[in-house]
């Protein structure tokens, strides 16, 4: 049960790397609809070429991490490290997130659900991941 759950979680995870950012980061960088059709810019607004280029390669470093999440599912013995730094760079970023929560003011549903997200879903996956190896750890 531990172990679907476990994996159900990564799998959301690998689904929001895909869906959420790195698809739409890649193929649009800041010019087209964002995350789930929310924009990167406000109409009329502009951005720099920078900026686009690098939310686009940000977007392909996304998808990767989606890759390594799918793997990890099925890597639970030797997937432990990764998953820790994974989940604690997720962790970092919501810490950012909520800075600038603090500091600029909400940016509404689409960016108050990513930061209770990122958020639960490394905790849960650490503490699952824990209570999987002690149970296969021989006595």
């Amino acid at each position: 049960m531990k172990i679907t759950a476990y994996r159900i979680l990564l799998g959301v995870g690998a689904f929001l790397m895909f869906f959420r950012l790195g698809g739409p980061a890649l193929i649009y960088g800041t010019t087209g609809p964002g995350p789930l059709s929310e924009v990167w810019v406000e109409p009329g607004g502009t951005t720099s070429l920078l900026l686009d280029a690098d939310l686009r390669f940000f977007g392909a470093l996304i998808l990767g991490i989606g890759l390594i999440m799918i793997w990890l599912m099925w890597e639970i013995e030797r997937g432990g490290t990764i998953l820790k730094i994974l989940a604690g760079a997720v962790l970092l970023g919501a810490m950012a997130r909520i800075y600038a929560l603090v500091q600029f003011g909400s940016a509404g549903m689409a960016g108050t659900v990513p930061i209770v997200l990122e958020v639960l879903l490394p905790v849960a996956l650490v503490v699952l991941h824990e209570s999987i190896r002690r149970d296969r750890k021989p006595v």
